[in-house]
């Protein structure tokens, strides 16, 4: 998070990310953590079981220990296979382009001359932590720099952790890219200033990867992004719900083995129900979920459904946006490496009646209220992307997916302003 990741040239800015979390210090934690203690844990569980008169609790113990090891070595396997992963942002002034390029995928253009402004953001994050006799807080404050396009979708340049550092850092990307600043933070750095920028070069088309697929269906187009595959993303899948409910199995052991300790199950009643209906949640509508995307020129289909067969139609909901709502369809890179597809609707249509399976099927989502832009009568996330993989679809599968729903939809998008954007957001 500093300007020092900039390589500054005549004609151009650029910084280069690589995956922060293939080696360095969380790495050696994860290690430490997961390997040593979790190899150490194993081993003290596994003695208990061979040796003790009760199996549950020790068995447990000795599952417990040995799936994180597991999912660790899984997990931190996928990541060194991405190690080789480069993304680069660069603001090219000679082209007058904007440049987002990534390791083994398809680059993304866009025109420097359509970009209407940068946006500032602020965010908190919190964390706890106890100690032997005290609870302690931290919190962590954060400006994120955003480079606003003209249908909404906004792509991250840089994140500050104090306001001088964000003063500088937009002295610096202003004597490359001079457009107005839109502060939606608390600092009123808000500077309607700007220079025209010029069209000097058409972007380049995007190429469509494996990973997109377009096919006619019900009278429309369906697109889908697929996801990779792979025996140890299905093998965590199904290990995940499996350690949930073997903890709540090896409680209620324990329960049942002290009978007249009935006060106990006072408490352990309603903690079952509610630790039971989140770890149902999580597996049915986080795990197992299925989106299905169908446009044509009158509506877009949004079609939820699980993949769990029993469930899959009994849990069905389907969300029709007809063509007269739809205000952009927009893709936004935003911070932890969140890249989404999203549609965002017009303020002067009602919204409809939201359902229980509604809530459900987004429970999941990346937080994007603070995303959303005046005239937004809601911003709904369609498709998200994890980062870093190995293989798998990026950020120019998302554009490509956009443009082609755009196209279908025949899609006149609202032209957003500087003006318009900053004079209608409340005065600080």
């Amino acid at each position: 998070m500093s300007l020092d990741s900039w390589i500054s040239e005549s004609d151009s800015i650029r910084k280069e990310s690589k995956n922060p979390y293939s080696s360095g210090c969380i790495f050696v934690i994860g290690i430490l953590a997961f390997g040593v203690f979790g190899s150490i844990a194993s081993l003290f569980f596994g003695v208990l079981f061979l040796t003790g008169e009760d199996k549950i609790f020790p068995g447990f113990g000795f599952f417990f220990c040995i799936s994180l090891v597991t999912i660790f070595i899984i997990t931190m396997r996928s990541y060194r296979k991405a190690s080789h992963i480069v993304k680069t942002i660069e603001i090219k002034t000679n082209t007058s382009l904007l440049s987002l390029r990534e390791t083994d995928k398809s680059d993304v253009e866009l025109p420097l001359s359509e970009f209407i402004s940068y946006m500032i953001l602020f965010r908190m994050e919190r964390s706890s932590s106890s100690g032997s006799s005290t609870t302690t807080s931290s919190s962590w404050k954060y400006w994120d720099l955003y480079l606003l396009y003209k249908d909404g979708s906004c792509i991250l340049l840089e994140t500050f952790q104090d306001s001088d550092s964000l003063k500088r850092g937009l002295e610096f990307f202003k004597t490359k890219l001079p457009l107005p600043v839109w502060d939606r933070s608390d600092l009123k750095l808000t500077d309607p200033e700007t220079t025209e920028v010029p069209h000097k070069k058409d972007p380049k088309q995007i190429e469509p990867s494996p990973w997109v697929k377009t096919e006619s269906k019900d009278q429309g187009t369906k697109i889908e992004i697929l996801e990779p595959k792979s025996a140890g993303r299905a093998f965590i899948t199904i290990l995940v719900p499996t350690l949930f409910y073997g903890a709540w199995f090896a409680i209620l052991n324990s329960v049942f083995k002290d009978p007249e300790n009935l006060i106990f199950l006072i408490f352990f009643i309603p903690f079952s129900i509610f630790f039971l209906g989140i770890v149902t949640v999580m597996t049915v509508f986080i795990l197992f979920k299925k989106t299905d995307i169908i446009a044509n020129s009158f509506e877009l289909k949004l079609r939820y459904s699980t993949r769990i067969p029993i469930l899959s139609s009994l849990l069905y909901r389907e969300r029709s946006i007809p063509l007269t709502s739809i205000r952009n369809i927009r893709t936004i890179r935003m911070e932890k490496d969140n890249q989404i597809l999203c549609v965002a609707l017009k303020s002067s249509n009602e919204s409809k009646q939201r359902t229980f399976l509604d809530i459900l099927y987004n429970v999941q989502s990346v937080n994007l209220s603070s995303k959303q832009l005046p005239g937004d009568a809601e911003l709904l996330g369609i498709l998200a992307l994890g980062s870093w993989l190995p293989k798998g679809p990026g950020y120019s599968d998302l554009v490509f997916a956009e443009n082609v729903l755009e196209s279908v939809l025949n899609l006149s998008e609202e032209s957003l302003t500087f003006t318009d954007l900053a004079s209608s957001s409340p005065k600080k």
